[in-house]
């Protein structure tokens, strides 16, 4: 069964780019979602497995979503132009990965946060 990933990115090209890239992948995809509430309402609604996170959504940041992740046990990484050291101090630990992706990447860390899982 293909892993369910939740897509969070504000900027749409990006955003339908990882998905497409996912998919491609034979994984499920959960999103795009482009907000905070959209987010949290997401991993509310479906069975998700790993997500990936840009850490600037329109204003805000992604530091609720990953809180919930992490309390539901949800492997999860970011996905940003930012660096480690601009994130919470307990969220530097997560992986970070630097945009523009390519493929590859992409893919090798959603397979890496699924193992990551058990």
């Amino acid at each position: 069964m293909a892993p369910t990933v939740l897509v969070v990115e504000d900027e749409w090209l990006i955003a339908e780019d990882h998905a497409a890239m996912l998919r491609e992948a034979r994984h499920d995809v959960v999103g795009p979602c482009a907000t905070v509430k959209a987010a949290l309402s997401a991993i509310d609604d479906a069975a998700i497995d790993v997500a990936l996170l840009d850490v600037e959504l329109r204003g805000e940041t992604s530091v609720a979503i990953a809180e919930r992740l992490r309390a539901l046990d949800i492997p999860f990484a970011f996905v940003s132009g930012q660096f480690t050291y601009e994130l919470p101090p307990d969220l530097r630990q997560q992986p970070l990965l630097s945009k523009p992706l390519a493929r590859t990447t992409l893919t090798a860390a959603v397979e890496r946060l699924v193992k990551s899982k058990g």
